[in-house]
């Protein structure tokens, strides 16, 4: 994980410097909400670093579940920042679309774009692998920054063609407006997991329904109530009580609670589960 978050600092910090120059020479609203998100993706993925080696930290006499919960403060940051940035550019775009002005130097803008694409998409193919290996919350939120680099980057090239070879002036302006709200719409579900994790939102059912299933392969359990589940960051709780017949001995009971506890955590990696045996 740590090398997924060297990469998208060492790329991002690149995108800022080529952006910033065709920006400042062409001077495209496209292109500066391009530059703003990348500026972003910066400031995001020293964030995640340091969350990063914060939440890999095993759990201590302060924090005996660990310290995960960084991962969900970060992402939930990381959503106002991005909203706020693209709120800003939404407005520069308002004002421009009443006064359009030409661009200057779109070629540059162009070739940079390209560059960017390019860079990008090494960088988000690398990244995909390492977040399914690792569920981290962090670097799929940093692989969701990128995967929209490349379209954004797209919509820069075709605001700068329309308004450099057909006169269009308002395609800048309005192209920016589209990649803000994009950004906008993408960053919504980040938001949203940090928050309901913060919350201590219950699993989704798809994933609820694995240890539905899982429960009804073990006979030796009879029936299980007081299920809860909940994440934070990327590390799964699980608890429940489950019925066994009041009958079996100390060792037998705890032996079954020991094996649905094992199988819960190849299902679940990293899951803390605990598990209470009711006699039934």
């Amino acid at each position: 994980m740590r090398l997924a978050t060297y990469a998208s600092i060492s790329v991002a910090v690149a995108l800022v410097a080529l952006k910033a120059v065709a920006w400042w020479l062409s001077d495209s609203l496209a292109m500066l909400s391009s530059l703003t998100d990348s500026f972003f993706d910066v400031l995001t993925s020293l964030m995640n670093f340091i969350a990063l080696r914060y939440a890999l930290k095993p759990a201590d006499d302060d924090h005996r579940f660990g310290h995960t919960r960084i991962e969900d403060i970060v992402g939930l940051a990381q959503c106002a920042f991005i909203m706020a940035s693209m709120l800003i550019i939404i407005l520069q775009s308002a004002e421009r679309l009443s006064n359009p002005t030409p661009l200057e130097h779109t070629q540059l803008g162009v070739m940079v774009s390209l560059i960017a694409m390019a860079a990008t998409l090494v960088l988000v193919v690398f990244q995909t692998y390492v977040a399914r290996r690792t569920k981290s919350l962090i670097i799929a939120a940093d692989r969701l920054h990128y995967v929209g680099d490349v379209l954004f980057n797209l919509g820069v090239i075709v605001a700068l063609v329309l308004t450099s070879y057909y006169g269009w002036l308002f395609a800048d302006p309005l192209m920016a407006i589209v990649m803000a709200l994009a950004i906008i719409w993408s960053s919504r579900s980040l938001g949203l997991r940090a928050f309901n994790n913060l919350m201590d939102h219950e699993m989704p059912e798809d994933e609820k329904a694995k240890i539905y299933a899982l429960l009804e392969t073990m006979p030796d359990i009879r029936e299980f109530h007081k299920l809860k589940t909940r994440y934070a960051g990327n590390k799964p709780f699980i608890q429940m009580h489950v019925g066994m017949d009041a009958t079996l001995g100390f060792r037998e009971a705890h032996d079954i609670v020991e094996r649905l506890e094992m199988a819960l955590e190849e299902i679940f990696p990293g899951a803390e589960v605990i598990i209470h045996p009711d006699p039934v």
